[in-house]
């Protein structure tokens, strides 16, 4: 059931009648993905009622652009992505927009987490490295498709994002860690063993920012839709928000709309929900 979570009765009567999206944007991991990395079949009939009324659909996520190719591929989606938490944002094999990390603000995290015995995995641009083969990030690798370059993590001079994994308390405790010792990047958990870090600049609210600007779409006229603390900011910089059943408390405290679970067809709840308050795109 779709819950419709109140904010004011104020913000209810000002935003339901410019409800009028334009552009919907769906995390991937925990949102349009099962826990088991499947697509429901109840998600592809929501994404398919999108795309039967001319709604522009894209893609918002913490993977690279790599991996985010077939997810696109299985919704017959354009590859118009915001990338490694809005430190890229691509369409196809050309970038739009791209912010990396300070280098030593890099390597200080680095050393962290390395400190911490967490498996360090390091993205640039197009390309994943990692220091070593473990059994992180092979798991990593199953489930993205591909698996990450072995090579001297020092060497990486443009670092877009660093993913931390491991277990849950180590993962907690280097968040707080880099919180505190490393100003220039922002760590957030997208799901409680993964920590994403991107450069202090980076969010995937910005990202959307910048997609609303060259798509030339208002950000009233957007809809987004995630489940991590990573989709906080583009959450709230949409006109509306949906909140997974199994999203981050601060995420179903926030969004205009809390649905069911990535494995309970909350995709599909939402969107029969947005368009029974009018969400047709013109």
């Amino acid at each position: 059931m779709v819950v419709l979570v109140e904010h004011s009765k104020e913000k209810r009567s000002k935003e339901l009648p410019m409800f009028n999206p334009r552009l919907y944007v769906f995390d991937i991991d925990g949102t349009l993905l099962t826990t088991d990395y499947k697509i429901l079949p109840s998600t592809r009939k929501a994404i398919a009622l999108l795309s039967e009324r001319g709604g522009q659909i894209m893609l918002a996520s913490a993977r690279p652009p790599k991996a985010m190719d077939p997810i696109a591929r299985e919704f017959n989606l354009d590859p118009l992505y915001i990338s490694l938490n809005g430190a890229l944002v691509v369409q196809g094999e050309r970038l739009l927009s791209a912010q990396a990390m300070p280098f030593q603000a890099a390597q200080r995290v680095i050393s962290i987490a390395l400190e911490a015995g967490l498996s360090v995995n390091v993205y640039s641009f197009w390309d994943w490295f990692i220091g070593e083969t473990n059994a992180w990030s092979t798991h990593e690798g199953d489930m993205v498709g591909f698996y990450g370059e072995v090579r001297d993590l020092s060497t990486v001079q443009e670092v877009h994002k660093i993913l931390l994994l491991g277990e849950q308390e180590k993962i907690v405790q280097v968040q707080d860690r880099l919180t505190r010792h490393v100003p220039e990047v922002v760590a957030s958990r997208s799901i409680p063993n993964y920590l994403e870090v991107v450069d202090a600049r980076v969010s995937k609210g910005r990202a959307l920012s910048l997609v609303s600007e060259l798509l030339d779409v208002d950000v009233r006229h957007i809809v987004a839709v995630g489940d991590g603390e990573n989709d906080l900011a583009m959450l709230r910089l949409a006109g509306f928000s949906v909140a997974m059943g199994n999203a981050h408390p601060s995420l179903r405290a926030e969004a205009h709309f809390v649905t069911g679970s990535n494995n309970q067809d909350g995709i599909l709840q939402a969107v029969l929900k947005i368009m029974d308050l009018g969400g047709v795109s013109l």
